[in-house]
């Protein structure tokens, strides 16, 4: 079936502080009714729009939901998520059980990552609270009312307490097919209750999403009270030096290292998650070189920006990365890569690019010449 996808009959991704579901990470959202979960213990992972899209799905029909995360890219000869994590699993069973959940504490992050926003960013939202929305042409990137409500809050006055957050913890005991947790962010690291979650799901393998935007200090804090070997860190990341410090604006690149070092010296096992995007192009090889004969690294395609997408690249630049094709033993996700960059901008893609890139830059007073000449010239910088 050409529009199937496991990960629809796998995935949840809940986002706690405002209850949204999201039936695989690029899906959209709905969000779900205290009363309705309160009166259908266990079908958190069920509700009448998931079981409809999944049908749709076996009857080789698009649902919107997914549509919007990954056909339409698809439509335009672009590389989605659902390509590039393709499974041979085929489950027909739209009442599947649930296998692997992802849970957003909260926004509260300390970065701003240049293809994130204040949807999964408080660092976003301060951006764009302070200085404005991004204006590109036919991409308007803003805050909404709830991200501007929650920001007023306290912790201790949100999430962990909440009605909807302990009907969650109900449904994880009731999933009994249920084989990993991911816990993200915003940047989970800085969330109060982390441990106390932690404790909670104790019996599961966990994953902890992080961008290690964090001091040492808390860091290992934290690492001193979970005492938890099935937790594995997935580590953001794609590239070295400035260019990480670009991409992933608020954390430098020491800083990085050192708290890598602070986990795998607790014991703990840390794998990277890099998001592929035109920027990140430009250093992955690097980054590849640097961090795989210790760490396993994974990759997933920037979708929701689409001037960042890495066809959206100079001749140069896309050169420059197929010559490196020996560092990459994993040679599907070299052909992954490669095959994203293949089709051509266009001038508006390009446009907004640009134009995002100098804003970006400009509102955080960060000098970009230290990117390859060939690149800047590409840029007009």
């Amino acid at each position: 079936m050409s529009l199937y996808c496991t990960k629809k009959f796998t995935d949840l991704q809940v986002h706690v502080q405002s209850r949204l579901l999201y039936n695989c990470c690029k899906a959209l959202p709905e969000r779900i009714s205290l009363d309705w979960l309160e009166n259908n213990p266990g079908k958190l992972f069920h509700t009448d729009t998931m079981i409809e899209d999944r049908r749709l799905m076996l009857e080789d029909k698009s649902c919107k939901s997914c549509h919007f995360g990954c056909y339409k890219y698809e439509e335009q000869g672009l590389l989605s998520d659902r390509q590039l994590n393709k499974s041979n699993q085929f489950i027909s069973d739209p009442n599947a059980q649930l296998k692997e959940l992802q849970i957003s504490l909260s926004t509260d992050c300390n970065l701003t990552c240049m293809y994130c926003g204040p949807e999964w960013s408080s660092s976003w939202h301060n951006d764009i609270h302070k200085k404005g929305s991004y204006k590109l042409d036919g991409f308007k990137l803003d805050k909404d009312n709830f991200s501007t409500l929650w920001s007023k809050l306290k912790q201790k006055s949100r999430t962990s307490e909440t009605k909807f957050f302990q009907l969650l913890l109900k449904e994880i005991k009731m999933a009994n097919g249920l084989e990993q947790i991911n816990v993200l962010g915003g940047e989970p690291l800085l969330h109060n209750n982390l441990t106390s979650l932690l404790q909670e799901v104790e019996n599961k393998s966990i994953t902890i999403i992080s961008g290690l935007g964090v001091n040492q200090k808390r860091l290992k804090d934290i690492l001193g009270k979970i005492n938890n070997k099935n937790i594995e860190f997935k580590v953001s990341g794609e590239a070295t030096g400035k260019i990480f410090e670009l991409i992933r604006y608020g954390v430098d690149w020491n800083s990085f290292l050192e708290n890598i070092k602070i986990i795998t010296d607790h014991g703990y096992k840390v794998s990277f998650n890099s998001s592929i995007s035109n920027l990140s192009i430009l250093d992955f090889s690097n980054f590849y070189k640097f961090f795989n004969a210790n760490h396993n690294i994974s990759i997933n395609a920037i979708t929701n920006r689409w001037f960042l997408m890495p066809h959206v690249l100079d001749d140069k630049s896309k050169e420059n990365f197929i010559a490196n094709k020996d560092i990459f033993t994993n040679r599907k996700m070299f052909e992954n890569i490669k095959n994203s960059m293949n089709s051509s901008y266009t001038d508006l893609e390009y446009k907004n690019f640009i134009k995002f890139l100098k804003e970006f830059s400009s509102r955080r007073n960060i000098d970009l010449s230290f990117l390859p000449e060939h690149f800047k010239k590409w840029c007009n910088l």
